[in-house]
């Protein structure tokens, strides 16, 4: 499969800020439940188009993320037509290749692929997400230390983007969707993502 995907991307966790799970160390609670959301501003799978579509993603790991064993569900967006939506799956399951294949290793059950009205807001450095009524997550970046421009984390050993990634904070973080979480006050990150095979 050939596609190339770029657009918007932030995440929210229950780690206390800043997650060291992206280090290879163990998560800041008994186990980490990470929530993942993409925006595409630009996008195709072997020329289906997919500009504008939403996707998130909930994940539970054991304290330390490398130790695989994920349980994961996805969300796809239900304005995506039958095309779209087995395009969004095969790129963020890691089926059509590229950076989230790897990352899909880790994932050792998919407790879902479900069909959700995702609305993904971003404005400045904040973002914000709701898949229907079982995920709502925002976030906000923190000022660095000029106090101008964001905290900036480049080049992690484990992450979902390639891209350097800007230190948020969570302004809360709702799932009742396959498993259950909560979390305010807690980590995120923000950047821009692109993705291709």
């Amino acid at each position: 499969m050939s596609f190339h995907v770029e657009g918007d991307y932030f995440e929210s966790c229950t780690c206390r800020v800043s997650c060291p799970c992206i280090f290879l160390a163990p998560a800041t609670e008994d186990a980490c439940d990470v929530f993942f959301a993409w925006h595409i501003r630009n996008g195709q799978l072997d020329g289906v188009p997919l500009d504008g579509l939403n996707v998130a993603m909930a994940v539970h790991s054991p304290r330390t993320m490398t130790d695989g064993g994920w349980k994961a569900a996805l969300y796809l967006d239900e304005g995506a037509d039958p095309d779209q939506a087995r395009a969004l799956g095969a790129i963020f399951t890691g089926q059509a290749g590229g950076h989230l294949a790897n990352v899909a290793l880790l994932i050792g059950t998919v407790t879902g692929v479900h069909s959700a009205p995702i609305r993904f807001h971003s404005e400045g450095g904040r973002r914000s997400v709701n898949a229907g009524d079982v995920l709502a997550m925002d976030v906000e970046e923190l000022k660095g230390m000029d106090g101008v421009g964001p905290a900036v984390i480049s080049n992690p050993l484990l992450g979902v983007v390639t891209q350097p990634i800007r230190q948020a904070r969570s302004g809360s973080l709702s799932y009742t969707g396959d498993w259950k979480a909560e979390s305010a006050g807690a980590n995120g990150f923000i950047t821009e993502f692109e993705y291709h095979s």
